[in-house]
Formats: structure tokens, sequence, C-alpha cells
């Protein structure tokens, strides 16, 4: 009992100045680059997205984030591109209309920089993926809300994540991503 107490009072401290802070989607970027024909790079950006922060901003702690894409919201600045991108042979849409990420492990490994372990779940299946974080802020602004910023930049293998279409050669397996979101709690 004395055990299951200790477990109880650990959580519940180590958990009372989280706040869930919203992505405010009118400043965010969920961009990507990827190499075509091994010489130049493409860049997109899915245009469409929400998710939380469960982040202590009297700590410095990282609790957890997740986020939902909408994956037809690819926008490569190629309207015959991106509809080639929304069908069967990428993403294929309009079976698997959302692309999802949920935290399932925190390490903090800086002062505000964190790797965070989660579950991206693409064309119906979960793939574990480990995003190193930065938290700028927070800041409060005029209006009483507290805003933080989020940056990531990693790289992932498109072959791995079920995106299998067409050779290395045309384009590459590896796909940058770049996150900058800001978010807000009031």
């Amino acid at each position: 009992m004395k055990m299951l107490l200790a477990i109880f009072t650990t959580v519940f401290i180590s958990t009372t100045h989280a706040e869930i802070f919203n992505i405010d989607t009118g400043h965010a970027d969920i961009g990507f680059s990827i190499k075509h024909m091994m010489v130049s790079n493409t860049r997109g950006a899915f245009n469409t997205f929400e998710g939380t922060v469960d982040y202590d901003f009297e700590t410095d702690t990282l609790n957890g984030m997740q986020g939902t894409i909408q994956a037809a919201s690819i926008d490569t600045n190629n309207d015959k591109r991106d509809k080639h991108l929304r069908n069967k042979d990428f993403f294929n849409v309009s079976k698997y209309p959302e692309i999802t990420f949920r935290t399932s492990a925190v390490e903090k490994t800086g002062e505000q920089t964190f790797k965070v372990t989660g579950k991206l779940n693409i064309l119906g299946t979960d793939h574990e993926v480990v995003l190193p974080i930065t938290i700028n802020g927070p800041v409060e602004d005029r209006r009483g809300f507290k805003r933080i910023g989020i940056e990531s930049e990693t790289v992932l293998n498109r072959r791995e994540l079920g995106i299998t279409n067409s050779p290395a050669a045309v384009i590459s397996d590896e796909v940058k991503i770049s996150l900058q979101l800001e978010a807000t709690y009031k």
C-alpha cells in the first residue's frame, strides 16, 4: 500500500504544472524534402493538421505530443504531382486519410531538448520513430497566452514507412522531415 501511495504521489507531483498547449496552425509548418533523380530536392508540406503538446513550463519538461495530419493536404507546389502523391501509389488518401503521431516515451537530453519516441501511423500501420525536439520559450503574449516553439528535424526512410513506389534512383528513400510549430496555452 505504501508503495502504491508513493507511486501515485510521484506521478501527481510530477504532472501538477503540466499544461496542454494547442498547435497554432497559423504559425506552424510540417515540411519535407526528398531528392528527385538524385540531383535536386523537391520540397513540400502538409497544410492541414492539428495537435497538442503536454509541456510543464515551470520545469521545462516535455511530457508528450500528439498530432493528426490530413494526408490529402500534401502540397509540393505542383498540382499534377500532388494528385499522384494522393493516390494509391503513395499516400492512398481515400483509404488512409490521416497520418497520426502519439508519444510513447520522452527523454530529456538538454536544458530544453528532448528525444521523443512515438508511433507514427501512416498507411494504417504504426512505425516507431524518434524525433529530436527543441522547445523554445515559453513566452507570454499581450493577450495572456503562453506560447512555446517546437522544432525538429529528422530523416525517415519512406520504404520503411510503406511508401515503396518508385526506385531510389527516381526519388530517394530518405525523406528529410522538418517541424516548425508554435503552440499556445491560456
